[in-house]
């Protein structure tokens, strides 16, 4: 079953590549048939191009480069101080990079420099540019991007006026320096007020939540907090009477086994006497020393007297009495140990709600405090900040103005108008050729149709027809005793038809051939041969004579086809 799934499916993978490989061939054919066509409007699509490149007016480039100098965090403060920065917009690793070039890119900044562009090229022109809108300007002229994985900004200026490339850039630098100077002084000194006023806040939030916790403990009897330097140390990790509860409750299951194996041990088990042997208090009474020397005893006498002796019988009643007196020494110290632990729990048990209410105050005080350890740490930082004097970013290349001009681009130009023409042409052959619905060749034939073809003449070579069409009448195909109906499908050349027709009467003998486009005319004949000719013959030709023979139950032998006919575009 598994070998012929394979089969089966190597057959139809074969079958798919070799469709591919058909439409492919078929693509290519449709292409080189068209190649006048598609040609002239690649020439075309160049021709417009270069009229383009060559008009367009020369565009100029300046650059430079600058390092965005970000201050580091700390590494050892927690994740939630980065949220505490976003609050007052101090830098933080995540976003201070695209926050940089957000306010480059911001007509904050850039507004100044779009007035001075305006007002150089109203004076150039002797005319007035209100019409010009900054961010139309700015996407067409300004490149402000970061080199990835870096925090280098790369920033370039566009103009077609080369003598306005470098004093635009000097003035962006000049301008971008006392934004941001000004920017982090302010954002440093609301930062620092901010976080003076939460500490404030903050701390006594703290001190009241860490009290209001410690009071509930000693009201309900909880643990109490230790005393330490730090407050950290103040607030517990566990709650004892929530562990006195565990330990006594699962003290009092193991109990409870205990006393429920004791009950299904046999009456004088080894299991009592080790028992007994690992409670102190009982193995102090020495009866488990007791039964062992009456063991001894027994094991002696035995050997020399029956069992029915008195001295054995007596020793035998002895040993019971003291088995018995241990057994219930050991389930009496487990019910005693049992009370113990019942008592503990019981001593342990809350009104409902109340370790619930402390396990709340503790996390409230918690998170009071990580809040002020966070706003602390904060403030430090933002005060080391201040303390150093340094400008947010550093020139690495100075404004620069590159020799040529980035645009146009004739050679690019040139090469896209040549593909869009060609892309244009052969989008146009597809149209045509689906408009004339000419069949080209045999696989696109076949499907159109039932009857096989019997043979493919080339309309080159009819010199070969002779001995092809002598193999297909010498066959068993043709009845030999019976005329020949040549149907011709579609406009074929009647100098070919003739042609054709020569060659079948040179080889046949007796045999009548009549070519006719009639098809109640060819029902007369015994064989019936379609001819069709590849660029003569359309489809909706094929698929009519097919309809019309299928209705008149007339057997056709099948098709013979002529290729290689000389057409125009």
């Amino acid at each position: 079953m598994n070998s012929n799934n394979n089969l089966y499916i190597n057959k139809k993978t074969e079958d798919q590549v070799t469709q591919e490989e058909i439409d492919l061939k078929r693509l290519f054919d449709m292409f080189w048939r068209n190649k006048r066509l598609i040609g002239l409007l690649g020439s075309f699509g160049v021709i417009i191009s270069s009229v383009v490149a060559f008009n367009t007016k020369k565009v100029w480039q300046g650059e430079f480069q600058i390092v965005l100098e970000i201050p580091q965090a700390k590494p050892s403060l927690d994740p939630s101080t980065s949220a505490l920065a976003g609050i007052v917009g101090l830098p933080s690793q995540v976003n201070t990079l695209e926050t940089e070039v957000g306010i480059l890119k911001s007509p904050s900044v850039l507004i100044n420099v779009f007035e001075f562009v305006k007002t150089q090229k109203a004076l150039k022109s002797n005319a007035s540019l209100q019409s010009i809108r900054f961010k139309s300007w700015q996407k067409n002229s300004l490149d402000i991007e970061l080199e990835k994985g870096t925090s280098i900004l790369n920033l370039a200026y566009r103009d077609v006026d080369k003598d306005l490339i470098l004093p635009v850039l000097d003035r962006i630098s000049t301008t971008y320096q006392e934004f941001s100077q000004k920017k982090r002084t302010r954002s440093l000194d609301l930062g620092l007020d901010y976080f003076k006023e939460q500490i404030s806040l903050y701390r006594n939030k703290s001190i009241g939540s860490l009290r209001k916790a410690q009071q509930f403990a000693i009201d309900k009897n909880l643990s109490i907090l230790q005393e330490e330097s730090t407050i950290d140390l103040e607030i517990p990790n566990s709650i004892n009477v929530e562990s006195i509860r565990v330990k006594a409750a699962n003290k009092i299951r193991l109990l409870d086994l205990q006393l429920e194996q004791m009950e299904n041990l046999k009456f004088e088990s080894d299991q009592i006497m080790y028992a007994a042997s690992s409670i102190p208090d009982i193995a102090e009474l020495k009866i488990s020393q007791s039964i062992k020397d009456i063991d001894s005893k027994l094991a002696y006498l035995r050997v020399v007297y029956k069992e029915n002796d008195k001295t054995i019988q007596k020793l035998v009643q002895e040993r019971m009495i003291l088995f018995d007196l241990l057994k219930k020494q050991v389930k009496g110290y487990f019910m005693a140990q049992k009370l113990e632990a019942q008592a503990l729990l019981k001593a342990a048990e809350r009104p409902e709600g109340v370790v619930i209410e402390y396990k709340r105050l503790l996390a409230n005080a918690l998170k009071d405090k990580s809040t002020l350890d966070d706003l602390e740490n904060q403030n430090r930082a933002l005060l080391l900040q201040k303390a150093r004097s340094e400008d947010p970013w550093k020139l690495i290349t100075n404004p620069t103005l590159i020799p040529s001009p980035v645009a146009p681009n004739k050679k690019q130009t040139l090469v896209f108008g040549l593909l869009s023409g060609i892309l244009l042409g052969s989008i146009v052959a597809l149209i045509n050729e689906k408009i004339k619905n000419i069949i080209y060749s045999v696989s696109e034939q076949e499907p159109l149709c039932k009857w096989p073809l019997l043979v493919e003449l080339s309309a080159s070579q009819t010199k070969a027809w002779a001995e092809s069409l002598d193999l297909l009448i010498s066959g068993e195909l043709l009845d030999n005793n019976g005329s020949i109906a040549l149907v011709p499908i579609g406009d074929i050349n009647e100098s070919l038809l003739k042609e054709l027709s020569q060659v079948f009467k040179q080889l046949l003998e007796d045999q009548d051939l009549i070519v006719t486009k009639n098809l109640i005319e060819a029902r007369k004949c015994t064989n019936v041969i379609l001819l069709t000719a590849f660029g003569i013959t359309k489809r909706e030709e094929l698929i009519d004579t097919n309809k019309k023979l299928l209705l008149q139950s007339k057997p056709v032998v099948g098709l013979v086809s002529i290729k290689n006919i000389n057409f125009k575009t």
